[in-house]
């Protein structure tokens, strides 16, 4: 579950991170992310209803309701992966990677709001479905997160609350700034515009996060 850059929408090739983990591990991979999604709702009409916080409502509820009236505004794109969250039995669902954080910082969420929203996310899941393994994955670097938002606050301050905050709740942290072999110099290698993944990246990235989930959950089951 993410955003954008775990849904690739943005040529051929993007939206493979997914389907490399569900390769590498044996997994069956199942791509839930939404084009301009944050973890946390912020007064962005219709947008509101993908973020991380409502979708796990919509989860626990089983109401689609605000989903299904707001999914016509959004690119058509979108549609695939509603129907994927909708579609899922999430008892049978053994891992779950929450990539969040980029368009939180992009559109000034206050960082106390994004941990709570994750808090509030992440431990719902957990109550619902206490065997679920989950995992967050923090930004890679971006060009924009080189510079503070107009809350003053930099890409990397978003970091280390998604890093925190699962360090609090005791699930793992993929640390992807660190991680991603992604910089100014080699930006175009890797991305379409210096932050969604292309063919090249998507691949990278989904093989970093298939080798994280390898070492964080021993044995893989």
């Amino acid at each position: 579950m993410g955003t954008s850059i775990t849904a690739g929408f943005h040529g051929p090739g993007s939206n493979l991170s997914p389907y490399i983990v569900g390769e590498r591990l044996n997994l069956v991979p199942i791509n839930a992310g939404f084009d301009g999604s944050s973890a946390t709702p912020c007064g962005c009409k219709y947008l509101d209803d993908f973020s991380l916080e409502r979708l796990v409502v919509a989860i626990h509820s089983h109401d689609w309701s605000a989903q299904d009236s707001s999914i016509q505004f959004l690119d058509p794109i979108n549609k695939l992966s509603l129907s994927n969250l909708k579609g899922l039995s999430f008892e049978n669902i053994t891992y779950i990677g929450l990539e969040y954080s980029v368009n939180d910082f992009t559109i000034c969420v206050p960082l106390k709001s994004f941990g709570e929203s994750l808090r509030k996310a992440v431990l719902m899941l957990l109550s619902d479905f206490p065997k679920l393994h989950i995992f967050t994955i923090g930004p890679a670097w971006s060009p924009e997160g080189d510079s503070p938002n107009k809350l003053g606050y930099r890409l990397s301050a978003y970091a280390n609350i998604l890093s925190q905050v699962s360090s609090e709740i005791g699930i793992p942290y993929l640390d992807m700034m660190r991680r991603m072999p992604l910089t100014a110099e080699n930006d175009l290698v890797f991305t379409f515009d210096g932050k969604h993944p292309n063919e090249t990246g998507a691949r990278v990235r989904g093989e970093i996060t298939a080798s994280f989930m390898k070492e964080a959950f021993q044995p893989l089951n």
